[in-house]
């Protein structure tokens, strides 16, 4: 059975494939912030270096344990396949290439969109999985703990670029 890919239809189809779908998107996602933070952790320069390099290891190092968890979770309930790599690492370089756009190159404001994506990735999840009734317990806490902790990404990320000099 083969499932339409647009987040509406994820609302408005019951489908086996669905959930493990969105599911997917959200580790890709997880992946590509991994990434970008921990890349950006090491091109910090300049005077603020030593901070901006802690706060970038703040981030990326809290995403390790999310991308684990949520895979573990994938693979628990959709079992090993479910989880193919290169389409994993493909989704996640094109979330990478987008955001690299839009920031222009700037790595806090890259981190902030990132963050700010992933929000809204981790409300489509969790809102549709509720509505088809997939959430179960655990899914919920962990969408719900992950939505919290990276509401502290955006805060700091966000006071990171308030004191930014123009």
């Amino acid at each position: 059975m083969s499932c339409r890919h647009s987040p509406v239809s994820f609302l408005q189809l019951s489908c086996p494939l669905w959930a493990m779908k969105i599911l997917l998107q959200l580790l890709a996602i997880l992946r590509a912030i991994h990434w970008a933070h921990w890349t950006a952790h090491w091109k910090m320069k300049g005077e603020p270096f030593y901070g901006d390099h802690l706060l970038f290891d703040k981030l990326y190092t809290a995403l390790g344990d999310e991308v684990d968890t949520l895979a573990e979770k994938i693979v628990g309930t959709y079992g090993s396949d479910a989880i193919q790599d290169m389409v994993v690492l493909n989704d996640a370089a094109r979330f990478m290439a987008v955001h690299e756009v839009r920031s222009s190159g700037d790595l806090y404001r890259r981190a902030l969109q990132m963050e700010d994506h992933l929000q809204k990735a981790i409300r489509l999840a969790y809102d549709a999985m509720k509505a088809n009734g997939d959430l179960s317990l655990g899914m919920d806490d962990f969408l719900m703990s992950m939505a919290n902790a990276h509401e502290t990404h955006q805060y700091l990320l966000r006071q990171r670029l308030d004191s930014s000099p123009d």
